[in-house]
């Protein structure tokens, strides 16, 4: 697909004006949108939920390149979004109690579903 001088500058209005607009309707994306390092989590996270797979913290953070986030950074992004209500961080082996998965809350499947829907759409039109 060649995308001429003016598909290239609308398509970047859109993402733009998108990623303003949606930061209040879409409040548990928006926090993890805040950053690459949050954004890549995000992905992460919801690849490994709506494939009803098994994700540690320790996992999701070796996933995301150093160079994008330190390690604190992820580790403090998850612990407040745990605070929050936007993750559930929950033993996931019954003999090792370190082991701490992580899912995200209703909330934010529900936003997360909505945000793609309503980003696909409009992309697509």
């Amino acid at each position: 697909m060649k995308l001429d001088k003016d598909s290239l500058s609308n398509i970047s209005s859109y993402l733009f004006d998108e990623f303003l607009k949606h930061s209040d309707k879409y409040k548990t994306v928006s926090y993890f949108r805040r950053s690459p390092g949050g954004s890549l989590l995000m992905f992460k996270i919801m690849h490994n939920y709506f494939l009803n797979k098994d994700l540690h913290v320790e996992e999701l953070i070796r996933k995301v390149p150093i160079s994008i986030s330190s390690r604190l950074s992820l580790f403090t992004l998850i612990d407040n979004a745990v605070k929050k209500g936007i993750l559930k961080k929950e033993s996931s082996s019954s003999t090792d109690k370190r082991t701490k998965s992580i899912t995200p809350s209703d909330v934010f499947v529900r936003e997360y579903k909505e945000w793609l829907h309503h980003y696909i759409s409009e992309i697509q039109s």
